[in-house]
């Protein structure tokens, strides 16, 4: 089977704790009156780990405010993974472009263009390589003084992995199925599969009808046409296969398949005890939004986030994958940059006061795009008695 995205996580059920709802005007407005009062770094981050935003944390809006506020490292980074989060949502009103919507053939069009790129363009990116680098986060307790007692204070980094991809590789390796030794080797948050099927799965998912213009967004300057998409459970070739365990433990792994094998992941496991788990299967509906350059029908963004019920195994699971133009050589492609992966637990038996995450985000970057190439050297003469 080929992938088209890949997420899991090491996880033990319980109850993340409850975040202030908030604009981005309204936590402009909290920043600034905490760093007038002069609040010390630490207590400014935690106050904004508090937060979970309605609207979009903007580039934009975070270089204004780094420029204009002067905020603390700390305060900063928690800055920077509130963005992150709420990466997956639509930026305040007053930051998109006043554009004239598409009228219904000019829309069609511009999908029509974004479904020829994915079937003819994608397929035939070339073998690069390239670096891929993941930082890890989570929200488990840590001490945030030395010899103090471990609370939770909101993401912070766990690990950061670098090493060298080829899109040849990431488009043929198969996802790691349970039991098998890849799967059994992986703690934490894993994601990958960047260069796979998922634009595919998702158009193929998601019928004509339930694809729409949603607004214009400005992408490196340039306007970008953004769909939103719906796929419901009854079409989704998106499953969650869920190992429960005792001891509210939890190890689940989803995978996500379309046509003939290719697929799109998310999942979790905890501890690997087959004869202590039972399996559970579904498959969630799931949405998201669709960024295309309406020049060229490259997709330039989208956002993969499953609808999750009470009864499901996580409160949250979504993906977001950001492409953009390299320069390789003399030619320029369009080219997986970043992504974003995200799950939050769901409510269970033991409290946030454990010891075990309740949520978790990994940023990946790749940098570094190059082709592969070797050099050849023809030596003439005989050779040396």
């Amino acid at each position: 089977m080929r992938r088209a995205l890949l997420l899991g996580l090491l996880a033990i059920v319980t109850l993340p704790a409850m975040a202030k709802r908030d604009t981005v005007a309204h936590l402009e407005q909290a920043l600034t009156a905490a760093l007038a009062a002069h609040k010390l770094d630490p207590d400014v981050a935690r106050q904004i780990a508090g937060i979970e935003l309605t609207e979009r944390l903007t580039d934009a809006t975070i270089n204004r405010l780094n420029t204009q506020l002067h905020p603390g490292p700390e305060a900063a980074t928690a800055l920077q993974l509130l963005a992150e989060q709420s990466a997956f949502l639509n930026p305040p009103a007053d930051e998109l472009p006043n554009l004239a919507v598409p009228d219904p053939p000019g829309a069609e069009r511009i999908l029509e263009s974004a479904n020829t790129y994915v079937a003819q363009t994608l397929p035939r990116l070339p073998n690069f390589l390239a670096t891929r680098t993941i930082n890890r986060y989570d929200d488990s307790p840590r001490e945030l003084k030395k010899g103090a007692w471990p609370v939770r204070a909101g993401l912070h980094l766990v690990g950061t992995s670098s090493h060298e991809i080829s899109v040849r590789e990431e488009r043929e390796n198969q996802p790691p199925t349970q039991g098998s030794a890849v799967w059994q080797q992986q703690i934490g948050l894993i994601s990958g599969s960047e260069f796979g099927t998922t634009l595919g799965m998702i158009l193929a998912d998601a019928p004509k009808a339930a694809i729409s213009f949603s607004h214009w967004e400005r992408v490196d300057a340039a306007p970008a046409a953004v769909f939103q998409y719906s796929v419901p459970s009854a079409s989704s070739h998106f499953e969650l296969i869920a190992t429960l365990q005792r001891e509210a433990a939890i190890e689940a792994f989803a995978t996500t398949s379309v046509g003939s094998g290719e697929v799109a992941s998310m999942g979790a496991r905890a501890n690997n005890n087959p004869s202590r788990s039972t399996i559970l299967r579904i498959h969630p509906a799931y949405h998201g939004f669709l960024w295309i350059d309406p020049a060229t029908g490259s997709i330039l963004r989208i956002t993969m986030e499953a609808e999750l019920k009470a009864s499901d195994p996580f409160r949250r699971a979504a993906i977001l994958v950001q492409y953009g133009t390299v320069q390789i050589g003399d030619s320029r492609f369009i080219c997986p940059v970043r992504s974003l992966a995200v799950s939050l637990a769901a409510v269970g038996g033991q409290s946030s006061s454990g010891d075990a995450p309740t949520m978790w985000l990994n940023e990946t970057v790749f940098t570094g795009y190059h082709r592969f190439a070797s050099t050849t050297r023809v030596i003439t003469g005989s050779p040396p008695q």
